[in-house]
């Protein structure tokens, strides 16, 4: 995402896709617990999305109907996470850019889904529920931890770009830290080989 002096106006395309999915029903968000998998970054919003059903297939069916498309691959997924760089730099004496003061900022979104719980619920299907989002919070904080973790190759590259060139190299960047995402999901098949799987 792109904002800022010597840069083209602001979109609301995230970094690591070609665009945001539509929004599921019932989305809510908050900050994440400061203790949990995403400790440490800032600007993360969680949002949910709910879902019904008293047992397995319920459930999995209502996931179905519900759940938001990787737009990467065009698959259904259970979460969806996104981040988001925006940059700007300051103009100099002569007209042109200071690079050298050049800023950025993160931020993060992560679509998951909340089960909405009934007294019919049995206590198998819950426990299954929660271990199922646990596996699917860690890989969806995976993936915005590797992208806090390299944020600052986009400054990089801004800073050793030029003022025509800025841009280009700062969405260059961005793309090599997007094909992370796609390998690291392709890897994992989406989380399914580390426990992210329902039922």
């Amino acid at each position: 995402m792109l904002a800022g002096a010597c840069a083209p106006p602001a979109t609301d395309a995230p970094a690591n896709q070609a665009a945001a999915p539509p929004p599921a029903p019932t989305v809510s968000g908050r900050q994440p617990p400061a203790g949990g998998s995403l400790a440490g970054i800032a600007n993360v919003e969680v949002h949910y999305y709910d879902v019904r059903g008293n047992s397995l297939f319920e459930i999995r069916r209502a996931l179905n109907r519900v759940r938001p498309r990787d737009p990467n691959d065009g698959l259904g997924v259970d979460a969806l996470s996104s981040w988001y760089i925006q940059w700007r730099w300051p103009g100099d004496a002569a007209g042109g850019c200071d690079l050298s003061r050049a800023e950025i900022r993160f931020s993060g979104r992560i679509r998951m889904p909340r089960l909405v719980e009934t007294a019919q619920t049995p206590e198998a299907v819950r426990l299954r529920w929660r271990a199922y989002v646990a596996a699917l919070e860690r890989h969806e904080a995976t993936h915005i931890r590797q992208a806090w973790a390299h944020r600052n190759d986009v400054l990089a590259a801004i800073r050793a770009s030029s003022c025509a060139n800025a841009t280009r190299d700062a969405r260059a960047a961005i793309a090599i830290m997007g094909r992370r995402d796609v390998v690291y999901d392709r890897t994992t098949r989406h989380g399914l080989t580390e426990g992210a799987h329902f039922p």
